[in-house]
């Protein structure tokens, strides 16, 4: 009676200590997560963020899969004021399509794919965006310096409600770069680039296509020259697209 009594009770604490093992792990996930206080972050559609390339990049010598850094040029903020992306956040990417212009080729392409803003905690949010406008390295004896960018009626994250998307119209032929296109990309200083921006500003015979990579937002940046060749500093509006709801 004893034997059975005593094989009841370890059966009915195993019981019990299986129960708390299986608890465990998702408790203290939780907890961590409230502890945290951190919320997820979601851009609206319509976002626009500024960056800047750290380091230049050439379609000639870049291979598929190779990082791209950016960092932003003006504290993005959400519609009741609250800074979503500070100046100066890190931005990361990866080179999509590298190509020089083949003999006989008219264009060369280079396809770029930004991943995530990373914040100086080290919290990261996830981009899905394209690239509206590019420009050459900014002028900054004629260009005052954008502490942050106004935000839009279309700004906003998980805690903000965003409004409707507005369309822009096409670009003219100055917002799309002024001059003509010729053999290279022409690159030279250029006033900062802001939300309203469109095509390539200050850099000749370059134009912008949006192609997926990997069922996400991307963009191909073609030129006529031999390669396509984005200098240090090279200016970049992006534009988060809105999320398509899973089917």
């Amino acid at each position: 009676m004893k034997s059975i009594c005593r094989t009841s009770l370890c059966a009915g604490l195993g019981l019990v200590l299986a129960g708390f093992a299986a608890v465990s792990p998702a408790t203290a996930q939780e907890a961590g997560a409230a502890a945290s206080g951190r919320t997820e972050v979601t851009l609206a559609g319509g976002t626009p963020i500024l960056v800047e390339l750290n380091n230049g990049v050439d379609s000639k010598k870049a291979k598929v899969g190779d990082p791209i850094v950016a960092h932003t040029t003006a504290a993005l903020k959400s519609t009741d004021d609250r800074t979503i992306l500070p100046k100066g956040a890190k931005v990361e990417g990866h080179i999509t399509q590298a190509d020089a212009k083949s003999k006989g080729g008219t264009e060369s392409a280079l396809g770029i794919q930004f991943d995530k803003a990373i914040m100086k905690d080290g919290e990261e949010i996830p981009l899905s965006v394209v690239i509206q406008a590019v420009g050459a390295p900014a002028n900054f004896s004629g260009a005052g310096d954008t502490s942050s960018l106004p935000s839009p009626s279309n700004t906003g994250t998980t805690q903000t409600s965003p409004m409707s998307t507005q369309h822009m119209p096409p670009p003219t032929a100055q917002e799309a770069g002024g001059a003509p296109p010729d053999a290279g990309t022409g690159a030279a200083s250029s006033p900062r680039l802001d939300a309203k921006s469109r095509g390539a500003i200050g850099l000749r015979g370059i134009t912008l296509n949006d192609e997926p990579a990997n069922s996400r937002p991307a963009t191909v940046v073609v030129s006529n020259g031999k390669s396509v060749r984005l200098d240090g500093g090279t200016q970049l509006l992006l534009v988060v697209q809105a999320q398509t709801p899973a089917q």
